[in-house]
């Protein structure tokens, strides 16, 4: 719902030009956290994935630990001071243990709570931790023993110092895919398993090398979010037929796998869950190519956008809920899709890399205003509508790559690249938003394997039409890897993998310094001069009863109110209780199939930032009446009162209870929705 007047456009006319005028070089940090483990050496490296925001304000922030023993200890430090947030766990490898570990920090970068393995190991990605809408979370994570302890059952223990274990002892090391639902104090609700089946017959895996079967990954997990009705949805690559409660997800595209993760092979999958963690659906693909791996999913409102990595087609055709097409290449490519919730396929679009091997990497997709942008990293180049994009950096150096899309078909609208002048510099986006000023904001990382160069993180904005860049400023000077981005409209939190070389890492415009010999996991936060979309509210009660057959608008509101893109999405979680137009109009279903107190969620989304949303629950209800009068009266009174008791001459917004007093002393009372 787009809410413009000519005095609203001066407004925001005026106030785009003043937050044009507004230097990046005015970012503030605020506060900089670092995970590390006690030792501090080499083979011990912490890794952070991934953080996204509660529903209070604060984070959630999930990834791996290192260990070698469960007597060490790792910790959450500033650098000067630290408290403890898990320990290690027991491995008889000759490198360090991966453990999972989820915390929630507040706004401000205090620890609240800590979740975390203290047997087993864990794969994470980013995009493994979604927020729900009861102020909890869902974590979708690989899972398997550690090392030397196959007898042991996997264990994480959460906030409240339960364990919860998996049941599973193994002959060798192997992965199965663990989704856990985390309430808001830390208390693990329930956690669920998908297995992949993964068997050394002929006809299914001829290749099948029992010695190169390394660790066994028949399923690698790499995408999550949620709908607004707490609805699950998980997408990855599969290697191995699935197995998820009482159903088969069986596989196919793995005629070459010969059970080595790092082995090229498989086919892509989506499952949807409902909110208690139970099996609802399930999309994959079809076709002959070599490989295909969901690598995003993003829910806006009763939409989904699906973002694949796909290889070695070369003529062959590649489909996705019937929608197909046919690519000339084996390059290393791009599938972008449009699904409903129920995981139908309303579009799909493919784009190509203009040269072999794999030219596109680190994948991040960002869903804003009427756009969906993917960035990474570009090894060496690609084609969007008439323009080349490629190069060939120098000693296999990486350059960031920023594409932009229409929300509505998926068409390339915009790209660019930025070369960093620098040998062997691995730098790449890895997070953006729209901004209040109509600009895109996106960070960039710069990684490099050698001492030569320092490493840096880099905020740039851009031009949303042409993302041609006219500002930026450096964030971080050190060995900084980004991974993950979140704002919440005035502020901009960053995930980092740290260190590695000794190398002090500093923060624009701060005091405060870092150094580490070993990876370390790193969370910093800054107050930027132009955000994104801030709070959107939903006027009146958040619950509503509404009479069968009629209508009520709703008024949502957005802040900052002047906002370059102040669009509203609006969605029902049950059309065929409540629909929801457009602009907010909400009517309840007059249908047999409607029952009397049959319930949807209506959900107000911001367009340019997701992340903010509201919701109201609506009744469907039938017409209620106490008393019936016949004959015609002269109405003496008319009374109206909400569902406080309040009482009023006209009515209320939302339920009312009018009460009629007649001539001759008799009353009617009926139910009506203002």
């Amino acid at each position: 719902m787009k809410k413009f007047t000519l005095l609203a456009a001066a407004v925001l006319a005026s106030a785009s030009m003043l937050a044009g005028a507004q230097s990046l070089a005015d970012t503030q940090t605020l506060w900089a956290k670092f995970v590390k483990n006690t030792q501090n050496e080499q083979s011990l490296t912490s890794q952070g994935n991934q953080m996204v925001l509660a529903q209070d304000g604060g984070l959630y922030a999930i990834g791996n630990i290192g260990s070698t023993s469960a007597e060490q200890m790792t910790v959450l430090t500033d650098g000067t001071n630290s408290v403890n947030i898990a320990q290690g766990i027991a491995y008889s490898g000759n490198s360090a243990n991966q453990g999972l570990v989820i915390m929630k920090l507040s706004a401000d970068g205090e620890l609240q709570w800590t979740v975390a393995q203290t047997n087993g190991e864990a794969g994470v990605n980013e995009n493994s931790v979604a927020a729900t809408a009861d102020g909890g979370l869902v974590a979708f994570v690989n899972l398997r023993h550690s090392e030397g302890y196959l007898g042991d059952n996997i264990t994480i223990v959460d906030a409240q110092g339960v364990s919860h274990a998996i049941d599973w002892t193994v002959d060798e090391r192997s992965y199965r895919s663990g989704l856990i639902k985390i309430n808001a104090q830390g208390g693990i609700e329930w956690m669920r398993e998908i297995e992949a089946n993964a068997t050394a017959d002929e006809a299914t895996y001829p290749n099948w090398s029992q010695t190169s079967r390394n660790i066994g990954q028949g399923i690698k997990t790499y995408a999550l979010d949620v709908d607004n009705e707490g609805n699950i949805y998980v997408g990855g690559l599969m290697c191995a037929n699935l197995t998820v409660g009482d159903v088969t997800i069986p596989v196919h595209n793995v005629s070459s796998w010969n059970g080595n993760a790092q082995n090229t092979a498989g086919n892509m999958f989506v499952i949807k869950f409902d909110q208690d963690g139970n099996y609802m659906k399930h999309l994959v693909s079809e076709g002959e190519a070599t490989q295909e791996s969901v690598r995003a999913l993003k829910v806006v409102g009763n939409k989904i956008y699906m973002s694949t990595w796909v290889t070695g087609l070369a003529g062959t055709e590649f489909s996705v809920g019937g929608k197909a097409v046919t690519p000339a290449t084996i390059n290393s490519s791009w599938a972008l899709a449009e699904l409903d919730t129920d995981l139908n396929v309303n579009w799909l679009k493919f784009y190509e890399s203009t040269v072999s091997g794999s030219a596109w990497q680190m994948p991040t997709m960002t869903v804003a205003g009427d756009h969906i942008y993917l960035m990474g990293t570009a090894k060496y180049g690609y084609t969007i509508g008439e323009t080349n994009y490629t190069n060939t950096p120098a000693n296999k150096a990486r350059q960031s790559w920023l594409m932009q899309f229409d929300r509505s078909n998926g068409n390339a609208t915009a790209a660019t690249v930025l070369a960093t002048g620098k040998m062997q510099m691995q730098h790449g986006f890895f997070g953006g938003y729209e901004g209040t000023d109509g600009n895109f904001y996106a960070i960039e990382r710069g990684l490099t394997p050698s001492a030569s160069f320092g490493s840096e993180m880099i905020l740039y904005k851009f031009n949303q039409e042409t993302l041609e860049s006219d500002d930026n400023v450096q964030l971080a000077l050190g060995s900084c890897d980004g991974q993950s981005l979140v704002t919440d409209g005035t502020r901009v939190y960053v995930m980092n993998r740290f260190g590695n070389k000794n190398e002090a890492i500093s923060f624009h415009h701060s005091d405060q310094t870092f150094s580490s010999a070993s990876f370390v996991w790193g969370q910093s936060a800054y107050q930027v001069p132009v955000g994104a979309v801030q709070s959107l509210t939903i006027e009146g009660n958040s619950e509503i009863n509404l009479e069968k057959g009629k209508s009520l608008d709703l008024v949502a509101t957005l802040m900052p109110q002047d906002a370059a893109n102040s669009e509203i999405l609006w969605s029902s979680s049950d059309e065929a209780v409540v629909t929801v137009s457009e602009n907010g109009k909400i009517t309840a279903v007059d249908d047999a199939k409607a029952s009397d107190g049959a319930q949807a969620i209506i959900t107000a989304t911001s367009a340019s930032n997701p992340n903010v949303k509201a919701s109201v629950k609506v009744t469907a209800t039938n017409v209620t009446a106490i008393t019936t009068v016949e004959g015609e009266k002269t109405v003496n009174s008319v009374r109206y009162y909400n569902v406080a008791g309040m009482e009023s001459d006209v009515p209320f917004k939302g339920m009312n209870i009018v009460v009629k007093t007649y001539s001759d002393g008799s009353r009617t009372t009926e139910k009506i929705a203002k």
